[in-house]
C-alpha cells in the first residue's frame, strides 16, 4: 500500500477512510441511546451549579446561621482539650489532639463569617465576600500540609479541622466536623 508518488508521503498501513468509510452522521444502534452532546435527540443538559448563600464567600452552601452554631461548637470543643469531640475523617490522618483540629473548624468559620480578617492558614487578606477559589485555596493549603508537602510548622490536626470545615462548608453531604451539644 505504499504510494510511489515522491510528493506524498509513504504510508505504512491503510487509511481509516480506507477501512471504515465515514459517513455524514455516526449511525445509532437500535435501541441505544448515544451518550455524548448533541446527538439527535437534542443536546445533554449539564447541570447548573447550586447558588452560593448569599451574604457569604462563593461556593459556601450553609446558611450563616450554620456557620455560627459551627463556629460557637468549636469553640466550645476548643476549650474541653483532651475531651474535645469532632468528626474529622481525613484519609490518613487520624486526630490525635482534638482541640487543635476543633481550632481549625473554628478559624475556618469565624473567617467566613469575616470575624477574623486574615485566612486560616496562609494568612493572606483577602477582599469579602471571599471567591470560591480563595477559600478553596486554604483546603489545599490544609491538604498540603497533612500530606508533608508544605506548611511544616503548622499543627496537623489544626490542618485537619481547616480542610474538614471548608468541605463542609462547601458540600451538602459532607459531615459536620464538630458534632452539635447533646
Amino acid at each position: 500500500m505504499a504510494s510511489t508518488d515522491p510528493g506524498r508521503p509513504r504510508r505504512l498501513h491503510p487509511s481509516i477512510e480506507d477501512v471504515l468509510p465515514v459517513s455524514g452522521k455516526p449511525t445509532i444502534a437500535p435501541g441505544a441511546t448515544p451518550s455524548w452532546p448533541g446527538h439527535e435527540y437534542g443536546p445533554t443538559p449539564i447541570p447548573a451549579p447550586k447558588p452560593s448563600t448569599p451574604g457569604l464567600p462563593g461556593g459556601v452552601r450553609r446558611t450563616r446561621a450554620e456557620l455560627e452554631a459551627l463556629r460557637d461548637d468549636a469553640a466550645l470543643q476548643y476549650h474541653a482539650g483532651e475531651q474535645a469531640q469532632v468528626q474529622v475523617d481525613e484519609d490518613d490522618h487520624r486526630v490525635r489532639r482534638p482541640a487543635a483540629a476543633a481550632h481549625g473548624v473554628w478559624a475556618v468559620t469565624a473567617w467566613l463569617l469575616r470575624e477574623l480578617q486574615n485566612a486560616p492558614i496562609s494568612g493572606e487578606s483577602y477582599e469579602y465576600p471571599f471567591t470560591k477559589r480563595e477559600v478553596g485555596r486554604e483546603s489545599v493549603h490544609a491538604r498540603d500540609c497533612l500530606e508533608g508537602n508544605d506548611w511544616p510548622d503548622l499543627d496537623k490536626d489544626y490542618a485537619a479541622g481547616v480542610k474538614a470545615a471548608v468541605g463542609w462548608a462547601f458540600w451538602d453531604w459532607k459531615v459536620r466536623p464538630v458534632p452539635p451539644p447533646a
